[in-house]
């Protein structure tokens, strides 16, 4: 049984420039298909806003007011919140809109795939340093790994604990989201794959209500990992740009 097979990387336009592989694959249009999806769904809730927000903008000014309430401003506060706020937002709605593509029958699951939130991990991780570094300086930066509330002769422990630390960050963020993705899913195709191998009415029929209930727990997973995500990223820029020693 090729279970794992929805999760191969499978080139649909190969595509070479000077030498770089760059070719179009099952990721590369499941990722940017589901940004597309989000934009025109929201383009499409917010059209004409007006004062007193009918239906369709209530949905957009909560998810709005969600994002800066309960995810900005409680890791970064107000001020802090208000600078970064379409920055985590747009974190929370990339992960978000590529979690969820993957229910689509066929649709490839982006963040399963270890580069994109390795990527994503990444670029939270270089934010971290730089703000750190643009909004402490050099001696701020470098108090970040060596606090002061530490005696001096700690540092040669407590400095490459504190390295190591800011480098696990990022890459929990990445093994935590792909981990939960790529389970999830997997649990599905191995229902899916019993269907298909034994060839039973009986299995086929079964195991319709375990692939319903799961795909309902794959959504809700996937609204609960793109706010992890979102979340952590804003508590270790706020710790960067406000650190704590």
């Amino acid at each position: 049984m090729k279970i794992l097979e929805h999760f191969y990387l499978k080139t649909i336009y190969p595509l070479k420039i000077f030498g770089i592989d760059i070719s179009i694959t099952n990721l590369t249009l499941s990722m940017f298909g589901a940004c597309v999806l989000f934009l025109v769904f929201f383009i499409f809730l917010a059209v004409k806003p007006k004062v007193k927000p009918n239906k369709r903008q209530i949905v957009v000014e909560f998810l709005v007011n969600f994002i800066k309430r309960y995810i900005v401003y409680n890791m970064m506060g107000k001020e802090e919140g208000d600078r970064w706020f379409l920055f985590i937002a747009g974190i929370f709605i990339f992960m978000l809109s590529n979690n969820l593509i993957g229910i689509i029958p066929g649709a490839y699951t982006p963040t399963s795939n270890p580069v994109v939130p390795l990527t994503m991990a990444i670029i939270v991780f270089l934010t971290v340093q730089i703000s750190n570094l643009a909004r402490n300086k050099l001696k701020g930066y470098i108090r970040t790994f060596a606090p002061t509330s530490v005696p001096s002769w700690m540092y040669i422990i407590v400095t490459p604990i504190e390295a190591i630390s800011a480098i696990a960050k990022p890459f929990s963020l990445f093994v935590r989201l792909s981990a939960n993705m790529l389970a999830g899913h997997t649990i599905i195709y191995v229902i899916l794959e019993l269907v298909i191998y034994f060839k039973n009415y009986f299995i086929a029929i079964s195991s319709i209500p375990f692939v319903v209930i799961m795909s309902i727990f794959e959504v809700f997973v996937s609204v609960i990992q793109a706010y992890i995500f979102a979340v952590l990223s804003a508590m270790y820029i706020g710790e960067a740009v406000k650190p704590k020693h």
